[in-house]
């Protein structure tokens, strides 16, 4: 009976203390319930099911929320960034960069560090990921990571941009995540907008960092919609040398081995990818292609977390592509001159390395208006608490229409991974009303 009367009083005071929005006591008393309720043998809560989220109602935790951007330094990184730095939900607490995808690992986070300056964020730690992918096949072509940083050193010449590196710090990118997740009182958003290594290395350093995430959301995958694959062959091409995919994972560049041989001709390596045609055999999308692993591994380590997982998937992205037309008629509308000029000349350099749309900045703008309470909005379309897996599994010997697993994501019940939402379809229309005044400052 003296235990049901503690039990009884110290539920009181919780709710007394949530109602007056009063949290002196409101620690001491959930602390006593939690340990009172969790110190029965509870059967722990299965993935199946619909996640329950009792510390994102916390008292103290509201808007804005605790953030960490991670992103790989690309142009539409850069225009996330753009509308990111301007939301009210975000706390920023770090921003990460990815080595494994566009940006260099010597230029990319200098140049973020340079956009952060010019958006007001020149304070943000930014921190460095490590070189590798966990599953290094492919990174992209080594014309486009030097063109990028040939951009931002164009902006720099003009004084558009600044060149700065205080913001940077000694940390590794998987190091400041786990430091900010264990030392932050309220649940953690992360955005990741590149490969996920990052923020899969973080969760295999200290695994325990998962139960202090709000939300993760993520761009990419090939999820949902057949023939939405992204990885084309086209790209597989290094200043008109194909092939340029490693045959050894822990190789820096690729052909340092001896030759291969092949139906009686030796090279360097397999053309294509690994021999694999990505434009006929691919079903994935370049996020996920550069770290299959990562991906996989953010999943399982996300399954019995409280974690909301948002992902942005490729075809909700079809109908967005960068136009240079747009991109001067919007930019036109923008008050800062430098602004205009600086969102000009980026598209100008993302269009002539190839396919280009809003991918990340569309990414970014969801996330915004989910943590906004609008889930329909750029997002026009969600499948809902999907459990999925992400393949490992390469195949190289494809007959015509089979397609390669690997990076595909695919319905699976039985998977360890955690209930996704995935955005199939995007709203054009709202992506412009929404992106620009915001950018602008007036939205």
């Amino acid at each position: 009976m003296g235990r049901s009367i503690q039990l009884f009083w110290s539920f009181l005071i919780f709710l007394t203390c949530v109602a007056s929005e009063d949290c002196a006591e409101c620690s001491d008393a959930s602390s006593i319930l939690h340990h009172k309720t969790m110190g029965r043998n509870v059967r722990p809560h299965h993935h199946h099911n619909h996640h329950h989220h009792p510390h994102h109602s916390h008292p103290r935790c509201r808007k804005p929320y605790p953030f960490i951007w991670d992103n790989d330094a690309n142009y539409d990184d850069t225009l996330a960034f753009l509308y990111l730095a301007h939301s009210e939900n975000l706390d920023w607490k770090a921003i990460t960069i990815e080595s494994d995808g566009m940006g260099t690992p010597h230029g990319g986070p200098t140049n973020i560090a340079a956009v952060a300056q010019l958006v007001g964020l020149g304070d943000v730690p930014i921190a460095m990921g490590g070189l590798s992918s966990l599953s290094p096949i492919a990174t992209m072509p080594l014309q486009w990571r030097i063109e990028t940083d040939e951009f931002f050193e164009r902006q720099f010449e003009s004084g558009i941009l600044e060149m700065t590196d205080k913001a940077i710090v000694d940390e590794t990118a998987p190091q400041l995540i786990v430091k900010i997740l264990k030392e932050s009182e309220c649940p953690v958003v992360i955005l990741t907008t590149g490969p996920a290594t990052n923020v899969a290395e973080a969760l295999d350093m200290d695994p325990s960092i998962a139960e202090n995430i709000q939300g993760i959301y993520m761009m990419g995958s090939a999820y949902g919609v057949p023939g939405t694959n992204n990885v084309y062959d086209w790209q597989m091409t290094y200043n008109g040398v194909k092939g340029s995919c490693t045959e050894d994972g822990g190789q820096t560049y690729t052909g340092l081995s001896p030759p291969l041989l092949k139906d009686g001709v030796k090279s360097a390596i397999r053309p294509e990818c690994r021999g694999v045609d990505m434009t006929a055999h691919g079903d994935t999308e370049w996020n996920v292609f550069m770290d299959v692993r990562a991906w996989r591994m953010v999943y399982g380590f996300l399954e019995p977390s409280p974690a909301d997982v948002y992902v942005l998937a490729a075809n909700a992205t079809l109908n967005m592509p960068v136009t240079l037309d747009e991109m001067e008629e919007y930019a036109s509308t923008l008050a800062d001159e430098d602004l205009r000029v600086f969102v000009i000349e980026l598209a100008k350099a993302f269009l002539a390395a190839g396919e280009a749309k809003w991918w990340d900045a569309q990414c970014a703008v969801v996330m915004d208006q989910v943590l906004s309470g609008k889930k329909i909005g750029v997002c026009s379309n969600w499948a809902e608490q999907k459990v999925t897996s992400v393949s490992l599994v390469w195949r190289s010997n494809l007959t015509d229409g089979e397609l390669n697993p690997y990076g595909s994501i695919k319905d699976d019940e039985d998977a360890h991974a955690p209930p996704v939402d995935y955005c199939l379809d995007g709203n054009v229309t709202q992506m412009w009303e929404v992106y620009w005044p915001m950018v602008n400052q007036t939205g």
